[in-house]
C-alpha cells in the first residue's frame, strides 16, 4: 500500500470535499430578492453563523436574543413590532425545527404578509446578522456569492 492510499489520504479528500462546498441558489430566486415589492410591509432578512457545535445547539435562542435587543435598541413602535412578529415566529419555528443545522451559515428572508419565506443554506458562517426593512438585504448573500461559495444557477436552455 503507498502513502497515498491510506486512511490518512481519505481523510484529507473529505477535508477538501467540505471545503470545497458550493450551494447553488437559482438566479430567479436573487431577483426576486432583489426586486420583491414587500408593499410597505416589513421584509426579515437573517444571517446566522452554524459553523460550531454550540452555534447550532443554540441558534433558536440567539436569534430570539438579537431580535430582541433590536427591537429595543430602534424602540419599536407596537404597530412594527407587530409587523414583524409574524415573521419572527416564522423564523423562529424554522429554527427550533430544522435550520440547515448542517451547513456553517443560514440566509433566511421572510414577508408573511406577501407569503414570502427563502432559507438557503451557506458553506461558510456569516456574522449574525438581522435586517427589517422594506426591501431584503442580500449584501451579505451577495459577499458569500463573491467569494465563491455560491453559484446562482441559470436555468438551462
Amino acid at each position: 500500500m503507498d502513502a497515498l492510499s491510506g486512511p490518512r489520504s481519505r481523510r484529507i479528500d473529505f477535508l477538501f470535499l467540505r471545503v470545497a462546498e458550493v450551494v447553488l441558489i437559482p438566479d430567479g430566486d436573487l431577483e426576486a430578492l432583489k426586486s420583491f415589492e414587500s408593499d410597505d410591509h416589513l421584509v426579515l432578512s437573517v444571517y446566522l453563523p452554524l459553523d460550531t457545535p454550540q452555534s447550532r445547539e443554540t441558534v433558536h435562542d440567539e436569534f430570539v436574543r438579537q431580535v430582541e435587543i433590536q427591537l429595543a435598541e430602534c424602540q419599536a413602535q407596537p404597530d412594527c413590532r407587530k409587523a414583524v412578529k409574524e415573521d419572527i415566529e416564522i423564523v423562529s419555528l424554522y429554527l427550533r425545527t430544522n435550520g440547515h443545522r448542517r451547513h456553517a451559515g443560514l440566509a433566511i428572508f421572510s414577508c408573511a404578509p406577501k407569503f414570502f419565506w427563502r432559507a438557503y443554506p451557506l458553506p461558510m458562517a456569516v456574522p449574525l446578522h438581522i435586517s427589517a426593512g422594506q426591501r431584503f438585504d442580500i449584501a451579505p448573500l451577495l459577499q458569500v456569492r463573491n467569494q465563491g461559495l455560491v453559484e446562482i444557477r441559470h436555468p438551462a436552455r
